[in-house]
């Protein structure tokens, strides 16, 4: 009940930021622009790919991935995790379906975490670059704890280094008398996935921001604030483990951020039409890769039918 209260209270804020500012709403120069809409869909959706990307790059280098198709499928599957509280579903959907396939438990939960933290660090990198070089929007007062962030990011640099990272595991481990474990994985690797998550997060920050401009006008000198703006408030949205899919946090974010370059009340509306936006593509992009897997088993029985009668 607490949860839900807390996502309750924040749309209740936005509701009424949107309501005290209507006449802002009504008089913004709202638009609707079908062709740059159909493009940053298209560019959203490959931004999910390049995550994949990243997450096979990992398991590949781990020892335990599976085929690409059964990658993009539990991939897949496993986002809608996200939507229940805890976070933890979007985790474990995919621990249980690699540990089916036989793989390492401790080389899963290895590959999640490096996911998880490349992901995060990928979404902050580009957060703090966007406020150095965007300072004229208003956010120059984040100056000041950019030291610390600084020295934050180091440390996390460092605990990515598969050395750090096995000895930090297996104190754990040990501790909870469980089996040591060895990361096969090589830091220049590591750093590959996380330039990928970068990339992917640049791409996806490109479709957003050619989102917002099919509804409302945005200058193109905003993409990177944009797509700063859409990581950083993603990656609070995950950390947010009481909020199902960051619900209400995400937005939260988002609204604030943006209200730096559009009225906070015309932000509101964007932070709406963004979460609408990004749950109808990962709905449709679930159910064309379940089809496929249809398909690609159908095929497959087909095939071996045929088989069988020339065998006969």
């Amino acid at each position: 009940m607490l949860r839900w209260a807390i996502v309750i209270a924040i749309f209740a804020f936005l509701g009424k930021m949107l309501w005290d500012n209507w006449s802002q709403v009504k008089e913004a120069p709202f638009t609707l622009k079908f062709f740059p809409l159909l493009l940053s869909t298209a560019i959203f959706i490959f931004s999910y790919f390049i995550q994949i990307w990243a997450w096979y790059l990992i398991t590949s280098k781990l020892g335990i991935a599976v085929p690409f198709m059964e990658t993009l499928k539990s991939w897949f599957s496993s986002q809608f995790g996200k939507y229940l509280p805890g976070k933890v579903w979007l985790f474990l959907g995919r621990y249980y379906f690699y540990e089916s396939k036989g793989k390492s438990r401790g080389g899963i939960s290895i590959a999640l975490y490096l996911e998880t933290v490349t992901l995060m660090m990928a979404a902050g990198l580009l957060f703090l670059v966007a406020l150095l070089l965007f300072r004229g929007t208003g956010l120059s007062h984040f100056g000041k704890p950019f030291g610390w962030l600084v020295l934050l990011f180091i440390l996390a640099f460092i605990s990515l280094h598969p050395r750090v990272l096995e000895k930090v595991l297996n104190w754990f481990l040990v501790r909870f008398k469980r089996e040591r474990i060895s990361v096969s994985i090589s830091y220049p690797d590591i750093l590959l996935v996380l330039f990928v998550s970068i990339i992917g997060w640049v791409v996806g920050g490109i479709g957003f921001y050619l989102f917002v401009d099919s509804v409302f006008p945005v200058s193109p000198h905003q993409i990177l604030f944009l797509t700063g703006a859409l990581a950083f408030s993603s990656i609070l949205g995950l950390i947010a483990i009481f909020a199902p899919s960051g619900l209400g946090v995400r937005e939260g974010t988002l609204v604030y951020l943006l209200s730096y370059i559009m009225p906070g009340s015309v932000a509101v509306v964007i932070s709406v039409l963004t979460r609408i936006w990004m749950t109808l593509i990962e709905i449709g992009l679930t159910g064309v890769i379940y089809l496929l897997g249809q398909f690609q088993k159908g095929f497959a029985r087909r095939n071996e039918d045929v088989q069988t009668e020339k065998d006969s």
